[in-house]
């Protein structure tokens, strides 16, 4: 993955604060998500395709239209997490990025 742009930090820090995160896992996943600078969003999405794949995919990432998880699926192959950022919240799916990186990353972020 190249070094991220400046472009990445502005996209995260308009990224909406969802309500349906708990206020501990909202700061820790966006404090986490910043840490770990595109990793979690390449990471999330890699894990939902291979869902897909198997047949099992996530319930989010199964309601996206065909176009959407298109846009996604280019924006992992060119290893680019902002147009993930953009895709996940322009759908609504903001707090899944929180969630994951808040279950997945967060002992990795307190080392």
């Amino acid at each position: 993955m190249q070094p991220l742009s400046y472009y990445y930090y502005n996209v995260l820090e308009g990224l909406e604060k969802p309500c349906d995160v708990p206020s501990i896992e909202l700061q820790e996943g966006y404090d986490t998500l910043y840490r770990h600078g595109g990793r979690i969003e390449i990471d999330l999405i890699r894990k939902a395709e291979e869902g897909n794949a198997k047949g099992d995919p996530y319930h989010w990432y199964e309601a996206l239209d065909d176009e959407q998880r298109g846009k996604l699926h280019k924006a992992l192959g060119d290893n680019d997490p902002a147009k993930i950022l953009k895709v996940m919240q322009r759908n609504g799916y903001a707090s899944v990025l929180y969630h994951h990186a808040w279950e997945h990353f967060r002992t990795a972020a307190a080392e």
